[in-house]
């Protein structure tokens, strides 16, 4: 008994140390959770109070960097997207606004439909958004604008439905919802805000723009200020060929360029305002450039002094800087006052009329041939023009006709050399009729747009045309300097075959550097702060939207509009006609980089022209009159689509 009664008080002892020991270690537990919880609480309130020191800081840094500030707080874009994901903030945080909002509807975007976000990362609960800021930093732009909120009379045609990004539809959808529910009255910058934003919503899905942040920089282009200083400025025209620039190097010497220069020996351009070398059709001449700069200096005028404010030509500015630099922004850093800003403007064209103008005029010479065959058809007493297979124009037997005469020259030229006497036939027409005598058909690329399409020559020289227009078509590409003298299409890469490309680089691309959103880090010496950047774009133009693009011009430069735009070189029997359905979806399927730029840039100018017929309302509103208002050109909005009635810019019926 006595030996049962020690085992068991034994067994007991031990049992009641094993649970103390277990006490022990539960106590212990507790008290480091409760301290591990109480620890990071701190740690959470100190985030909530830093939080927005901080990120004014960064979003300070960023306004710096590129000019962009959307209003989301960085520790929240650090939860939603991962560092390092995308390669600059405004990307960043665009992709963060359809992030949030898919959450809110419960979808993570992943494709699961369970509404959890997975390798993306996890929402910041503890902080609720119904609606991102991204105009925060606008406050003070948007409040020189009075009764912004007003959709009436907005520049935009009725949005399509954007089958590349359905998402963007549903984006659009909701920010129609914010509008409706956010309202909020008597509050003139937050209706002008919502307005831009759901314009910029509607114009990304009119010209079916995939990238995703392509609303955001498009809502930049509204808040963006026209910063042209006559006086401290300078801007050159890079004249693409068949572009219409012809007109507007014309419009630029009656505006920017006046008055007219005095006479004086040896001619000169006429134009106090146009750095002489400019060429409307022409490269740009360097020597005539700085033997007017010298002619001036010598006369007395100081360096800082002189005069110029554009200069225009074929020949392109840009890269002003790297090793690829050319010799035109040499040229212009050198000898113009140090103080001078280099800035840009261009035209560009839609990239199937641009091919089969510069194919016709340029490549084939046949523009002489059609004015010559329907002056001959005038002779005979038939009145009408004949411009257009349809109507009966024969491309191909133009083309013989023009062979013929080649062949012709060559025949006099060889009578001409056996009787001694001098012959100024090249050697390459020479070589030209070498080969028609040996049965090769030398323009067989010439007879029609299917010819062309089929032949190398169009690889060799209508490949990604518009790598001229900015130097190139995104950020993973090198800067070419292919026409520093005026040269086109000739040695550039395929846009297609760079590293990095994506049609939505190329878009976002086009809405920073042509819109002229990015200021800083865009450098032919390298990207990034630190590097001088390049001339910024204050303007472009549009072929197909002439009258637009010459209003804008007019209300950027403040210039009085002409009584008539320039329309020069523009062709009564336009070869943009001889390009059939099947044509101009080949070349949309073969060059969807230009066509990227393309719909950017028109992207570009519907928000242009709308900013515009705000602004404008709003002086009118403060007491602008038309009168004042010297450089609207109200006709041309008038023809376009607006009137001015009772101080009010309203759409025409």
């Amino acid at each position: 008994t006595t030996t049962t009664t020690t085992t068991t008080t034994t067994a007991w002892k031990n049992r009641s140390s094993r649970q103390q020991r277990i006490s022990f270690t539960a106590f212990f537990l507790t008290c480091t959770a409760f301290i591990y919880i109480l620890v990071l609480g701190t740690q959470f309130k100190m985030m909530s109070i830093l939080g927005d020191h901080n990120d004014r800081t960064v979003a300070s840094a960023s306004n710096a960097a590129i000019g962009m500030d959307t209003g989301i707080r960085n520790n929240d874009l650090a939860m939603i997207v991962p560092p390092g994901h995308y390669h600059n903030l405004a990307e960043l945080k665009r992709k963060a606004t359809l992030t949030m909002r898919r959450k809110k509807n419960g979808d993570d975007g992943d494709g699961d439909g369970d509404g959890k976000i997975g390798r993306m990362g996890v929402v910041n609960h503890h902080r609720g958004y119904d609606k991102l800021a991204f105009e925060n930093r606008r406050q003070q732009a948007l409040g020189m604008i009075a009764n912004g909120g007003n959709d009436n009379g907005a520049l935009l045609s009725p949005p399509e439905k954007n089958d590349h990004r359905p998402e963007l539809d549903n984006e659009i959808a909701q920010s129609n919802d914010d509008e409706a529910t956010n309202t909020a009255p008597n509050n003139e910058n937050t209706n002008a805000q919502r307005h831009y934003q759901k314009s910029a919503a509607s114009i990304a899905q009119k010209w079916n723009l995939t990238a995703f942040n392509s609303i955001f920089l498009l809502e930049q282009q509204f808040a963006k200020v026209n910063d042209y200083d006559p006086h401290n400025d300078f801007f050159h025209f890079h004249h693409l060929y068949k572009s219409g620039g012809t007109s507007i190097s014309n419009l630029m010497d009656k505006t920017v360029g006046l008055p007219k220069s005095p006479p004086r020996e040896g001619g000169g351009k006429g134009y106090e305002g146009i750095l002489p070398g400019s060429y409307e059709s022409g490269n740009f001449d360097h020597d005539e450039a700085l033997a007017d700069i010298r002619r001036r200096m010598a006369a007395g005028t100081r360096r800082e002094d002189l005069p110029y404010k554009a200069s225009y030509a074929h020949t392109g500015l840009r890269p002003v800087y790297g090793p690829k630099r050319t010799v035109t922004g040499e040229f212009l850093l050198e000898h113009l006052p140090p103080e001078k800003r280099l800035r840009v403007i261009t035209m560009l064209r839609d990239p199937t009329d641009f091919r089969a103008s510069n194919h016709a005029m340029i490549m084939c010479g046949l523009n002489y041939e059609v004015s010559r065959f329907n002056n001959e058809r005038r002779e005979r007493g038939l009145l009408s023009q004949v411009c257009t297979p349809r109507d009966g124009l024969n491309v191909s037997a133009l083309v013989d006709r023009k062979i013929s005469n080649l062949m012709e020259k060559c025949r006099k030229a060889d009578e001409m050399e056996r009787r001694g006497e001098k012959v100024t036939l090249n050697n390459a027409l020479r070589y030209q009729c070498r080969r028609e005598k040996n049965g090769v058909d030398t323009r067989e690329y010439c007879r029609s747009a299917g010819h062309l399409l089929a032949s190398k020559e169009y690889d060799k020289h209508y490949r990604s045309m518009f790598k001229g227009l900015m130097g190139r078509f995104h950020r993973g590409q090198e800067f070419t300097n292919s026409t520093a003298y005026g040269r086109m299409g000739y040695g550039f890469e395929r846009a297609e075959n760079s590293h990095g490309y994506s049609v939505e680089n190329v878009e976002e691309y086009t809405l920073q550097d042509l819109g002229g959103l990015d200021t800083k880090t865009i450098s032919g010496a390298g990207d990034g702060v630190g590097h001088p950047p390049e001339p910024d774009f204050i303007w472009f133009g549009i072929t197909e939207r002439m009258k637009e693009s010459t209003t804008l011009f007019y209300y950027y430069f403040k210039a009085k509009p002409l009584a008539k735009t320039p329309d020069n070189r523009v062709q009564p029997c336009r070869p943009t006609s001889w390009w059939s359905k099947e044509d101009r979806e080949e070349v949309r399927r073969r060059e969807p980089a230009d066509y990227a730029v393309w719909r950017a840039a028109n992207a570009i100018m519907d928000v242009r022209m709308e900013k515009m017929r705000v602004e404008i309302q709003a002086a009118l509103d403060a007491g602008e009159t038309k009168e004042s208002l010297y450089y609207v050109d109200w006709d041309q909005l008038e023809e376009i689509g607006y009137k001015l009635e009772n101080q009010k810019l309203v759409m025409s019926k």
